[in-house]
């Protein structure tokens, strides 16, 4: 069919009267030339239309509905295929997703203006009846995505090898080594993310072209090699020197990132071995680490989260109301940094250390801070409703006002911080400790106490069903809390007598 085709999916089903309305707009043909109806209508209902719009729905999966756009050769400027989704997402407040290159990859763009990328699985059998049975079902996101929280968030290797960067002409067996070079020079394109197995895989590469050692090209590659990375002697990617066996080169790289320590011995028995000197490109990582953190969909929040790797991830940053929202920064050390008032919804934050950070009216709802350091922190204000803080040290934190409704605090370390204020409803603190802590909090019976800890200077708030309150102090909340299977003390304030 000639003239301009698009396709796309969306997480919700859209209205007719809304499609007519914005493809109208981006072609420029108003809604008098726009013609929507299901995928298997009668084509062309209005002979007249310029724009032609079929939508097919899903009964079941992650994606709601497809729709297949087509427009007339007369149309001379049509948008782009992204362009045209992000009106689409926009217009219809919806996440919208189109082909991302690679087969199972699509292009996810946001209402809010955020694009990620996501592998979606191939559609189901169709199983008959009306709507087809059909279903597409997202396995995992580039960065968190609120329409499939559900999905992993993970990198997706074939989004970046999709889009290779050695040069034209380049000698086939050198082609690996040169595109590993020259995405570290072009600051890790196309995501800004590339994974330490992906880097192993290049540096075995590299192993298998010792027979070309003194190759001029090869030789070039090397230098540009030695100028985008730094010696670390193995220590980022787990590189140990060892003892092979037979005729093996080289030395094994792990399969996590982290610092060998000593050296690998074969103890078993059978072919002689013998030492093999670590290469010296496997002892050496990138000047600019692409696999510490998954940027979030905010491109504003993606450049400035970049900015902080490329500076070599340096404490007392300032990362003031960003849109970090699905970004993973597991491990991360953001010391003394501020995060006043920034977005960290479903963030994955697992043994982050967020050490006297400045986290006043952050929202951290959704996120996964197991293990977290939260020492303290500032959490005034923050947004903590349905976030898992499980093990996580809230050492002299301070959550004054902080909502932390149906959040999980499993395990966790909450001593001599400041809790005023702080809505713990429907929270999960099971086997936390506590210490001395200003604990002026808001319960209810669905708070969950079981093994829970330590002592508190009360009163709290224990809230109705019926929105009714009382307060609970001294023996009161001691029992409150001893008859759901926890064992607190409640004391006063020092130098105060209790009654």
């Amino acid at each position: 069919m000639r003239g301009h085709a698009y396709g796309f999916m969306t997480a919700a089903r859209p209205a007719s009267a809304d499609l007519v309305r914005i493809l109208g707009e981006a072609f420029g043909v108003g809604a008098q030339g726009v013609d929507v109806g299901p995928e298997h209508a009668a084509a062309d209902r209005n002979p007249d239309a310029a724009v032609t719009c079929r939508y097919e729905y899903f009964d079941r999966g992650d994606l709601a509905c497809a729709l297949h756009v087509h427009a007339v050769p007369a149309i001379t400027a049509p948008p782009t295929p992204e362009a045209l989704g992000r009106s689409l997402a926009l217009g219809l407040g919806t996440t919208v997703l189109l082909d991302g290159g690679p087969p199972s990859i699509k292009r996810v763009l946001i209402p809010t203006g955020g694009a990620t990328f996501a592998r979606i699985e191939e559609p189901e059998a169709r199983q008959g009846g009306e709507g087809g049975g059909s279903g597409f079902r997202v396995a995992a996101t580039q960065a968190g995505v609120e329409a499939f929280a559900h999905a992993p968030v993970r990198g997706l290797p074939e989004v970046v090898r999709h889009v290779p960067l050695a040069p034209a002409g380049t000698d086939r067996r050198l082609r690996p080594w040169a595109d590993l070079i020259c995405r570290m020079e072009a600051g890790w394109p196309p995501v800004r993310w590339y994974g330490p197995d992906m880097y192993r895989d290049d540096l075995t590469a590299r192993d298998d072209l010792a027979d070309l050692d003194g190759n001029p090209e090869l030789a070039a590659l090397d230098a540009r090699f030695r100028a985008a990375t730094v010696d670390d002697d193995g220590a980022e990617i787990g590189t140990v020197t060892g003892t092979t066996t037979g005729t093996a080169t080289g030395a094994e790289i792990g399969t996590t990132t982290g610092t060998a320590t000593g050296t690998r011995q074969d103890t078993g028995s059978g072919p002689a071995t013998r030492r093999t000197a670590v290469p010296w490109y496997r002892r050496r990582r990138p000047a600019v680490l692409p696999w510490r953190v998954l940027p979030p969909a905010d491109p504003e929040g993606a450049h400035w989260l970049w900015e902080w790797v490329r500076a070599g991830f340096p404490t007392a940053a300032d990362l003031t109301g960003l849109d970090l929202g699905g970004a993973v920064l597991s491990g991360a050390d953001f010391s003394v940094t501020l995060f006043t008032g920034t977005r960290l919804t479903g963030a994955r934050l697992v043994g982050t250390d967020f050490y006297r950070c400045d986290l006043q009216g952050a929202d951290l709802s959704g996120a996964d801070a197991t293990g977290t350091g939260f020492v303290r922190a500032v959490l005034d204000g923050a947004d903590l409703r349905g976030a898992v803080l499980d093990g996580a040290d809230l050492v002299r934190a301070e959550l004054y006002g902080a909502d932390a409704r149906g959040a999980r605090l499993r395990g966790a370390r909450v001593l001599g911080a400041v809790l005023l204020d702080t809505d713990l409803r429907g929270a999960d603190l099971a086997g936390a400790e506590l210490r001395e802590n200003l604990f002026e909090v808001i319960l209810d019976g669905r708070t969950r106490v079981a093994g829970l800890t330590g002592t508190v200077f009360g009163p709290a708030t224990l809230t109705a069903s019926d929105g009714t309150r009382r307060s609970l102090a001294g023996s009161a909340l001691e029992e409150w809390i001893r008859a759901r299977g926890g064992d607190v003390r409640v004391i006063e304030p020092r130098g105060r007598p209790r009654t």
